[in-house]
């Protein structure tokens, strides 16, 4: 199964910078994370960052649900990146939460949502979400409209 790179979460975000900050996915759908296999820095605790070509990724793990929170640009009050980061653990931890969230309810579909902050909310944490579906022939992410949107929304988004 051909599920999303890093470079696959990084070309996303950078499609709509101005309108969404943040992937949400789970764990266990990028590939790096499923076998940690890229050479990820702590940023604090949970939080991570990778270089992906010339970018910089910060990746906010929630071990209690399985969904790790990507960004461009680092979350408020991060440090340097520290290298050597512990992140097998974490993400080990996250991968079965992943499971157990999903609850069989996906079967080969891998959802994303974009997150940003809504028009207006300059002040308040109001955000808005966009259900994405990840296609592994085109290797591009695409609006999700399926019977599943609300529930991507409403399971995946919360990792903040």
């Amino acid at each position: 199964m051909n599920v999303p790179r890093l470079e696959d979460v990084t070309r996303v975000l950078k499609q709509y910078p101005d309108r969404y900050d943040a992937l949400d996915a789970f764990v266990d759908d990028i590939d790096e994370l499923r076998a940690v296999s890229a050479d990820f820095a702590s940023v604090q605790p949970s939080i991570y960052s990778v270089m992906v070509g010339t970018d910089r990724l910060y990746i906010q793990v929630s071990e209690g649900t399985g969904v790790a929170r990507f960004r461009l640009t680092p979350p408020a009050g991060s440090q340097n990146p520290l290298a050597g980061a512990a992140i097998g653990g974490v993400v080990g931890s996250a991968l079965g939460a992943a499971a157990k969230t999903k609850e069989g309810l996906l079967g080969g579909l891998v959802l994303g949502v974009l997150v940003g902050a809504a028009f207006g909310a300059a002040t308040t944490p109001a955000e808005r979400a966009l259900a994405l579906q990840f296609d592994p022939s085109t290797f591009e992410w695409r609006l999700y409209d399926g019977p599943l949107a609300r529930w991507a929304k409403r399971t995946i988004h919360p990792a903040a």
